[in-house]
């Protein structure tokens, strides 16, 4: 369960949603795309995140010991938070109107408390908590990008790494 939970992980960058979606009026919905977004995800949730899941879920591989590295994991767990942070703290996101707003603010809400409820397991050295909390976030990660449908381009500009965000609601 644990290495299905990781290959879905290293797949989000690949995309959800299939092809492009048509608005009611035939028209292509218009994709929003953020290079702020784009940079802090990739370098300050992501990579952090991936080697948490990786730290956490496979200590018996990594460890002699079988047991968590706290000190190693103490990096990607503040990396992840001061990431979520700053999506967070984005005065624009890259979303169409005041309701996706609210929905990206939501799911970014609860990544920020996500974080820090990591955080707290990583100081008590609690593994199971740590656990717990990283199949949330991987949750919440799903959910945004399933509702928000994002999409990597992978030909011409923007580059292949670049994020484009199509609503899955259109009015």
């Amino acid at each position: 369960m644990h290495r299905l939970a990781i290959l879905t992980l290293l797949a989000l960058p690949l995309g959800c949603g299939g092809g492009v979606a048509e608005q009611r009026t035939g028209e292509p919905v218009r994709l929003l795309h953020s290079p702020e977004l784009n940079e802090i995800m990739k370098n300050e949730v992501n990579q952090p995140f991936s080697a948490l899941m990786f730290l956490v879920f496979h200590a018996d591989e990594s460890s002699e010991d079988g047991e968590l590295d706290y000190t190693r994991i103490g990096v990607p767990v503040e990396t992840l938070r001061t990431g979520i942070a700053k999506v967070r703290a984005m005065m624009n996101p890259p979303v169409q109107t005041v309701e996706a707003r609210e929905v990206f603010v939501a799911y970014v809400d609860s990544l920020v408390r996500d974080s820090e409820q990591l955080s707290q397991a990583l100081t008590a050295k609690d593994r199971p908590r740590m656990e717990n909390v990283l199949q949330k976030i991987t949750h919440t990660c799903n959910d945004c990008h399933h509702f928000f449908r994002l999409k990597v381009i992978a030909e011409g500009p923007p580059p292949p790494s670049v994020v484009m965000v199509e609503p899955a609601f259109v009015p």
